[in-house]
């Protein structure tokens, strides 16, 4: 009688049938292994593009504003600009008007000032300035006048380097000549001192 183990065959079949199934397990998990890593490298790259992206808005936001702060300090450049032709024109204004008052007033204070060293007994024929050296032509009745004058001229802080020229009689007195600097500022004096000053005038031989 022949005996056959049918158990064994079917604990064999179930291991055989069980294999299969083992393999198909594994190749399930590689693939969602597989998918967990290209989801996690799409998030990781979708991440970046948005930081990029982000960084990308932030840049181009402040180079808009750092064109409109250049616009507007192009504008106060350009302002600054005109203010300081408009000064630089109005301060050679004032300058050109300065000057010509300055220029005006000039004779004005020399003649005052002149007149206030004239003495008795004398007056003036001529009077001429050429950058502040005076010269001056006149006549007097007497030796005295004219060195009174010369005296005066020395003394007034108007004056300075008082040079008599020479002394004419005429039939009505003398006639007389003198050069000397003018200083409309008497603060601000020349390098030479008066010549002579306070010294009187010797009449010139006849």
């Amino acid at each position: 009688m022949i005996k056959i183990n049918l158990l064994a065959q079917t604990q064999q079949g179930k291991v055989k049938a069980a294999a299969p199934r083992a393999e198909g397990t594994g190749a399930f998990g590689q693939n969602a292994l597989m998918a967990a890593m290209a989801i996690l490298a799409v998030l990781v790259i979708g991440w970046q593009w948005y930081s990029l992206e982000t960084e990308h808005r932030e840049l181009v936001r402040q180079i808009a504003d750092a064109e409109k702060e250049k616009e507007r300090l192009q504008a106060i450049i350009k302002k600054g600009q005109e203010y300081k032709a408009k000064k630089e024109l109005l301060q050679r204004k004032i300058t050109l008007i300065t000057q010509l008052k300055r220029n005006q007033s000039g004779p004005v204070h020399l003649l005052d000032e002149v007149s206030k060293q004239l003495p008795d007994f004398l007056w003036l024929e001529a009077m001429n300035e050429s950058g502040f050296n005076v010269s001056i032509t006149g006549k007097a009745t007497t030796y005295n006048a004219v060195s009174n004058f010369y005296n005066n001229l020395t003394g007034s802080r108007y004056f300075q380097n008082v040079v008599l020229g020479p002394i004419s009689s005429v039939p009505v007195g003398v006639t007389f000549s003198l050069s000397c600097q003018f200083l409309p500022q008497p603060g601000v004096q020349g390098s030479d001192q008066p010549a002579q000053e306070g010294a009187a005038v010797k009449p010139a031989s006849q």
